[in-house]
Formats: structure tokens, sequence, C-alpha cells
């Protein structure tokens, strides 16, 4: 938990480095979040879907009804929304931390833009069937390519001692813990 406040006292903090724990921690403690909201909304959803006007739940979901004013649903949606939205520059900064530990410049970060450019023509395709497959495969590819790619940077031991962008922090952690 001590590596995922420390992310978001450091939120806009692109400069130094991250270590693996604390890239991992952050990841992990957002994903629980993230995970516990939505499952929040679907259960919300359900109860919405089974309280229907006519008795018949299946209708809304047939119909994409689901955020037809339920007060519960708008209120955990725009509470995922807000969270979301807060915790993109925290990860973003985080994620640059982590690159930097392992000596690579914080703008192999704009490699996510790929997958959002590919969604944009995705979406402003639609009138197309080829070029919204062909989108959709490749949104799909980059996806799996890039989440393997920070995975494996992820695990990644940061390097030894100062690297250009400041101390190992791992170092300086064990130094602090021994004073």
């Amino acid at each position: 938990m001590k590596y995922f406040l420390k992310c978001w006292k450091h939120y806009a903090d692109f400069k130094g480095r991250a270590r693996r724990k604390e890239y991992w921690m952050f990841l992990l403690f957002s994903t629980i979040i993230s995970t516990i909201l939505t499952i929040a909304l679907n259960i919300a959803q359900v109860v919405e879907a089974l309280n229907s006007p006519d008795g018949n739940p299946f209708k809304m979901i047939r119909e994409g009804q689901m955020f037809n004013g339920s007060d519960a649903v708008s209120i955990i949606f725009c509470i995922i929304l807000a969270y979301g939205m807060t915790s993109l520059l925290p990860t973003l900064a985080v994620v640059v931390r982590r690159l930097h530990d392992i000596g690579r410049k914080g703008t192999w970060i704009l490699l996510l833009l790929v997958p959002m450019l590919l969604m944009c023509i995705f979406y402003f395709n639609m009138f197309s069937l080829a070029i919204a497959v062909g989108t959709g495969i490749a949104v799909f590819v980059v996806n799996i390519a890039l989440t393997v790619l920070y995975i494996v940077l992820g695990c990644i031991d940061g390097q030894k001692g100062e690297n250009q962008y400041g101390p190992n922090p791992k170092e300086v952690e064990a130094i602090n813990n021994e004073q």
C-alpha cells in the first residue's frame, strides 16, 4: 500500500526512477479498485434490469437501455469515470519512471497512443466493414503486443547504480532503511 500511496503523492513526477515493486504495487491496487468498481456497476445494472417496469430483465439488455437514469448505476459509472481520469496521470508517471529505471526514455510511453489512434480509425470508419474489421484486428494485436511489452519492461531489473535519470531507488531505499 505504501508504494500505491507514493505514486499518488508523486502523481505528476515524470523525473527519476521507480523500482519494480512501486510499479507493480501501483498497478495491482489500481486494478483491484477498478475491478471492485466494475463489479459494483455490474451488480447495479443487473438489479436495475431485474426491477424493470415490464418485468422482463432481458428486454432492457437487448435494447441497450442499461443506463436509463438509475441513480445507483449513474453514480457508480461517474465514480469509475472519475477514478479513471484521476488515476491516468499517476499511472503515466509511474510507467515513465519505471522506464527510466531500466534506462529507457519516457517517450516509450507514446507507444500507448497507437491503439488509441487505431480505435479512432475504427470508430470513424464504421461505414466500411473491411476497414472496421481490419482496424479491429489491428487494435487487438497491438494491445496484446503492448501488454506483453509493458509486462516485460515491468519485470526487468533496474540498472545498477546511478543512471542518467537519477540514483537507483532500490539502493536509496536500502540506505534509508539502514539509518
